[in-house]
């Protein structure tokens, strides 16, 4: 049971203290049943499904079946370094620097109830210094803008 509950914490990219906090369990409870020092107990697995409704309780227990809940499924928050599916970096109409997009303007609503004062904080603009971007292969390349932008 510790490598399933390994593998969820794998799989929602969290740490076992990250894991622990979200599930609410005690951090050291947390390492010892990954060191396979102590089992999990009852309130410990219910603990963890009902955090990730998502993965199968049948799984979880006893190993059978599929890992997630085939029609309760959580998309997974994609990392950073994940490849775009819709971009896929083997594209051969990919040109070097990749698919332009715009960027659409966010509005920010808020809603006032009556008798209520908001006021918004006007924060000076800020600027771009500098964008690394690191490659696969330990190189990286520095980007920045024009002093007279």
């Amino acid at each position: 049971m510790k490598d399933r509950i390994q593998k969820i914490i794998d799989d929602k990219n969290l740490t076992p203290s990250r894991f622990a906090d979200e599930v609410g369990l005690n951090r050291p409870a947390v390492s010892h049943i990954l060191n396979g020092r102590n089992n999990p107990g009852l309130d410990a697995l219910q603990r963890i499904l009902a955090r990730f409704k998502d993965i199968n309780a049948a799984w979880l227990i006893s190993g059978n079946g599929p890992m997630y809940n085939v029609n309760n499924r959580e998309s997974k928050t994609p990392s950073l370094f994940d490849e775009n599916p819709e971009f896929p970096s083997d594209s051969p109409d990919q040109n070097e620097y990749g698919k332009e997009m715009a960027v659409k303007s966010s509005v920010n609503t808020v809603k006032v109830e009556d008798n209520q004062v908001f006021m918004q904080k006007n924060t000076p603009a800020v600027k771009v210094k500098k964008i690394a971007v690191f490659y696969s292969d330990n190189t990286y390349e520095e980007f920045v803008p024009s002093k007279n932008v």
